[in-house]
Order: C-alpha cells, then sequence, then structure tokens
C-alpha cells in the first residue's frame, strides 16, 4: 500500500496563493441593486461556481436558477459548472477572476474564512427582511462562520452526520439485532470479523465494516464517535497525539488488520466506497456496515433499478462511540454558499444564496435526489415516508445527546489536516508506525504549520 505525504511546500503555496492580505482587504464591494423591492435598475449578471451535482438527475442548480429568474428577472445567474479547490479560490480572488458566490463542499472552508477571502455576510442577513436565520439550528450555520463572523450560507442536502448504516440481513446472519445494529466498537469489530469471507484463492469478497468507506474519508467525521476534537477551542494547538485518538486509529487499523492489508485494498478497488455509484459495495450488500451521512437514504433510493437494493432491509442508527452509549452527531452542512470579498454584485449574488435555503428549491432537491438541508419550515412541508431510512436522520438532531458543530473541526490548514490523517491511517494499517507515533508525527507538522498560520495574523 503507498502511503501518501504531503509536502510542506504544497501547504505553504495554500497560505501564499492570494499574495498580500492588502491586495485582498483592496477588493471592494459594490452594491448595484437599488435597495428596493428586490428588482434591480438595470440588468446584472451573477456568477455561480460549483462543481457538485452539475448534469442528468442530479442537477438540482438548473430548475432552481429558473425559479430564481422567475422572482428575479432582472439578474441572470452564470453557472460556471466546475470544481473548485481552496489553493483555486484565493488565486482566482487574488488575481480579480473570481465568480460571485462559490458553492464549497466538504472541505476547504477555514483557509477561506480564516485567510480573509470570503466576503462577511452578517450585515447582509441582517438587512434582508424576507430572510429568517432562524430557519437553521445554529449548529448549521457554524460551517461558514470563523471567529465570531457570518461568511457561509448553509444550503441543499444538508443534515445529521454521522450514522452507522447496515444490512438487517447480515447483521442477523452473525446474531446481531438487525433492527437496532452496532452499538459498540467491539460489536463492530466482532461482527466483521465474522462477516469476513474469502473465495479459494485468498481474495475477500465480503467485508464487514471498512472504516475508511463512504463518510469515514474525512478527519471531520471521527471527533463525533471518538468524543474528542484534534483542535482546541481556540485554534491554536492541535490535539492528535491525545490516547482518545490514538485508540480510535488503532481501532480503525484493527478492521483492515483483521481483513488483510492488501486484501481489503484490492477489495476496495473492486467494490469502490461511494454510495451513489452503483458499483458500491454497500450498495451490493459486499459490506455489511458504512458509516455515512443525510445523503444515504436517497442515494440508495436511486441505486434500485440498478443494484436491487431493498430499502427496507437498511438499517440506520447512532454511530457507536468511544464513549459508549452516547448519541452524538455533527448536524451542520457540508454545502455552504460563500461570496468572495471581491464581487461587485453582492445584494444580488445574496438574492441568490438566500433563494437556495428556500423551502421551494427543498422540495425540488427532495423529488429529484431525495435529499435537502434540515430546517425548520421544511419540517412541516416535505413527506419522508418514500424514502425509508430519512426519517432517522430528520430526527436525529431531536433524539441526539450531543450535537457536534463543525465550527468545532474547522482550522486554518483544513487541508493539511486531510492530508496528514490519511497518512497517519495509512502508516498505522501497514505497521509502519504505532498509532501514537503516526498521530504524534503529524500533530507536529500541523502545530508547525498552525503556529505559522497564526503569526501571519500577528
Amino acid at each position: 500500500m503507498q502511503i501518501q505525504r504531503f509536502s510542506r511546500r504544497q501547504f505553504l503555496s495554500l497560505a501564499g496563493a492570494t499574495g498580500s492580505a492588502a491586495l485582498l482587504a483592496a477588493c471592494a464591494v459594490v452594491p448595484a441593486t437599488d435597495g428596493g423591492a428586490g428588482v434591480t435598475a438595470e440588468p446584472v449578471t451573477v456568477q455561480v461556481q460549483s462543481g457538485w451535482c452539475n448534469s442528468g438527475d442530479c442537477d438540482i442548480w438548473t430548475p432552481s436558477i429558473e425559479m430564481f429568474n422567475e422572482k428575479y428577472p432582472n439578474i441572470a445567474i452564470d453557472m460556471i459548472r466546475v470544481g473548485v479547490s481552496p489553493v483555486d479560490t484565493m488565486t482566482a480572488v487574488a488575481g480579480g477572476s473570481a465568480p460571485d458566490v462559490y458553492h464549497r463542499y466538504v472541505g476547504g472552508f477555514a483557509e477561506l474564512m480564516a485567510r480573509g477571502v470570503m466576503l462577511p455576510l452578517d450585515d447582509l442577513i441582517a438587512g434582508d427582511e424576507d430572510f429568517d436565520p432562524d430557519i437553521y439550528l445554529g449548529s448549521q450555520w457554524d460551517n461558514g462562520k470563523w471567529d465570531g463572523i457570518t461568511y457561509g450560507i448553509p444550503v441543499l442536502e444538508g443534515g445529521a452526520m454521522p450514522a452507522i448504516c447496515w444490512h438487517k440481513h447480515l447483521i442477523e446472519e452473525v446474531g446481531g439485532d438487525p433492527e437496532v445494529g452496532p452499538t459498540s466498537w467491539q460489536e463492530m469489530l466482532e461482527w466483521s470479523r465474522m462477516l469476513l469471507q474469502y473465495d479459494d484463492d485468498g481474495n475477500l469478497i465480503q467485508a464487514g465494516y471498512d472504516p475508511k468507506d463512504a463518510y469515514g474519508f474525512t478527519a471531520i467525521a471521527w471527533p463525533v464517535v471518538f468524543d474528542e476534537n484534534y483542535i482546541t477551542e481556540d485554534k491554536r494547538t492541535f490535539t492528535f497525539d491525545s490516547e482518545a485518538w490514538a485508540q480510535g486509529l488503532e481501532i480503525i487499523a484493527e478492521f483492515w488488520t483483521d481483513a488483510g492489508a492488501d486484501q481489503m485494498k484490492a477489495f476496495s478497488d473492486q467494490w469502490p466506497y461511494w454510495t451513489g455509484y452503483p458499483s458500491s459495495g454497500f450498495n451490493n450488500a459486499k459490506r455489511a456496515m458504512i458509516m455515512n451521512g443525510n445523503w444515504m437514504p436517497g442515494a440508495m433510493r436511486r441505486m434500485v433499478e440498478e443494484t436491487g437494493v431493498e430499502l427496507d432491509s437498511i438499517g440506520y442508527g447512532f454511530h457507536p462511540n468511544l464513549n459508549e452509549g452516547l448519541k452524538a452527531i455533527d448536524f451542520g452542512t457540508g454545502h455552504t454558499l460563500f461570496m468572495p470579498n471581491s464581487t461587485q454584485v453582492a445584494e444580488e449574488g445574496f438574492k441568490f444564496m438566500v433563494h437556495m435555503t428556500s423551502v421551494e428549491v427543498a422540495l425540488v432537491e427532495f423529488e429529484m435526489r431525495a435529499a435537502a438541508m434540515w430546517s425548520k419550515p421544511l419540517l412541516d412541508a416535505i413527506d419522508l415516508s418514500s424514502v425509508p431510512g430519512l426519517q432517522w436522520f430528520f430526527d436525529a438532531p431531536l433524539e441526539a445527546d450531543r450535537l457536534w458543530s463543525p465550527n468545532e473541526f474547522l482550522t486554518p490548514v483544513q487541508s493539511q489536516v486531510e492530508l496528514l490523517w490519511t497518512r497517519a491511517i495509512d502508516e498505522t494499517i501497514v505497521g509502519a508506525k504505532s498509532a501514537a507515533d503516526a498521530l504524534a508525527d503529524i500533530n507536529t507538522e500541523l502545530q508547525q504549520g498552525l503556529d505559522e498560520y497564526w503569526e501571519t495574523q500577528s
């Protein structure tokens, strides 16, 4: 197995991609609206960029833009359907080529907010009489906040994560309760071992649980189920080198070493991770259990014709926790809309962002993708009965013992966090280092990068 390493030059280029802070501060915002009834005096074009769900049955942008144009005929939306990294964003803003609205999914928020690349939205939110920020719970906003300032608005599919999801018939085969699922890490390890199957040549053909599958790919999934964060509240000190994280990483590695690291790697290549693909190992019952988020019931429903999966045969519950019995979720969103501080059409861009939070857009997305952003108005407007399992994700925020906020995980060097956490997992799995040593090493590297960031801020 190849171990991925992160170049310090790569990281430092991220911090320097935008040039000086003065360059960013010089980008003036010039509103173009008349401040009246929501119609601009002159036609205005707002550029929106996203690399997510841009075509086919997944394309939520086209119908959303059509609805927006009905409300605001003088605001044209120019959709740039290309993905973008944090480095790309900072480079575009510094070079004057950035769009007016960015859609970001999962990582990369913190670098953009912490480095002053994004436009603060608090004044726009307070000044919009048609938008009520209380449609969301507080933790949902936190993915788009930094140092108490709001830079992003949560939109599109979003809600509780992670959940443990399982095939009921496979859990029943090993003596588990198919309606309850696993309730502890020890139970998951035992069941996973019992579910391992190999062919006559020693190739793995069925796995119990792969912690790197689906939502397990990101570092921000693990504080919730380890019941301990990897950074202090003031964002100045990394704590990957704690006993809880060492214990958790040992468990992650054990799922792979139990199966055989080479066999598990070959198996994951044959049966890919993401449940949005027909070839997904979980969709085809080649994996019994999976860590995933609120998008999964909808993704499974879209796979019925291709895989034959029976939706009622999938169970959902709170993921086992190192603090055994604790019901914890991250209740925020991976999807956020930002505006770079270089935009010249902030008010028009903000109108589009608010439009994307509407019940109307949520219902269209639900109809298309069986997913939507959790909001208080949506609870009264949506019928979840057509998507088995989705009710659990809508109920979980009201039943959890702890709601983590996405902001608790975010750091000014989040891209580096993701890369080095992956490295620590791989080093532990192949036995190159103990879990404690792998975590101590990445903690040292991350701390150096974090210290450099804070030095630039002072």
